[in-house]
């Protein structure tokens, strides 16, 4: 796309400038100086994903904005979800995304930046098979696949305990793509996953549909940092609402399709 291209190579320029003026950048507290290391696992459309190769997304468009701001050369670091929070926790990064819900309990253990979106988990169905599924309250004797150690088996579970899905069987996967793999094959009957990531894949296969969302469970996406680098975190902050008043994020998010 022409737009992107754009952008990414505004986002580039920034972040050149920034480099080469390494005052700001002395200020922060990094692991490695002017360098921040953010940790992610590309795995996550649209907002982490691999592209012919090429490291690609929404949250990496972000950082890359992010970063050049605070005159700091980006370097993302390959991991997975089921480690990032203890592995950030541990120092291995300067920063963490991926998509990921902020949570009283994350709250205790890592500091958070302001949340950059605010979305809502879809439930996906596969009309081909199972037509007749219009809404949670259709669910019944289902199986329904979410992805393991997150938020949206969190909420699964507490739809299930209070009735809102009942005599569903909750099923965690590793990946969310094997649970759409399932899906499509109608070996489960639906998936539950924040929007962003629910929408950018139903548009990839014509037989699945958002049919419902969760709108009392409001999702707070935003950057995990350690809760002993204030300054860190306030910069972060004001390279976020920078590009939030100036239409790089609204840029941005319409060019990945997120709120």
């Amino acid at each position: 796309m022409r737009w992107r291209a754009a952008t990414v190579a505004f986002l580039l320029l920034v972040a050149m400038n920034g480099w080469a003026d390494g005052e700001g950048a002395s200020r922060l507290q990094t692991l490695t100086p002017r360098v921040l290391r953010i940790g992610t696992y590309f795995v996550n459309p649209p907002f982490e994903y691999l592209a012919e190769g090429k490291r690609v997304g929404f949250e990496v468009d972000l950082m890359n904005g992010v970063a050049g701001r605070l005159r700091l050369r980006p370097v993302f670091i390959d991991t997975k979800w089921e480690v990032i929070l203890r592995q950030m926790e541990d120092h291995d990064y300067d920063c963490i995304v991926g998509g990921i819900t902020i949570t009283r309990a994350r709250q205790e253990k890592l500091a958070w930046s302001d949340p950059y979106m605010t979305t809502t988990l879809s439930l996906v169905v596969n009309s081909a098979k199972t037509p007749q599924i219009r809404s949670l309250a259709d669910l019944k004797e289902a199986t329904v696949g979410v992805q393991a150690a997150t938020t949206d088996y969190d909420a699964a579970l507490a739809m299930r305990r209070r009735g809102e899905i009942k005599g569903v069987e909750v099923y965690p996967f590793d990946r969310i793509g094997n649970a759409m793999t399932d899906l499509i094959a109608g070996r489960i009957t639906a998936v539950l996953k924040v929007y962003p990531v629910a929408a950018w894949l139903t548009r990839r296969s014509p037989d699945l549909r958002i049919v419902a969302q969760v709108s009392n469970d409001p999702q707070p996406l935003g950057i995990g940092m350690e809760k002993n680098n204030p300054v860190l975190l306030g910069a972060v902050n004001g390279a976020l609402s920078d590009m939030k008043h100036d239409g790089t994020y609204a840029r941005l998010a319409r060019e990945w399709g997120v709120p």
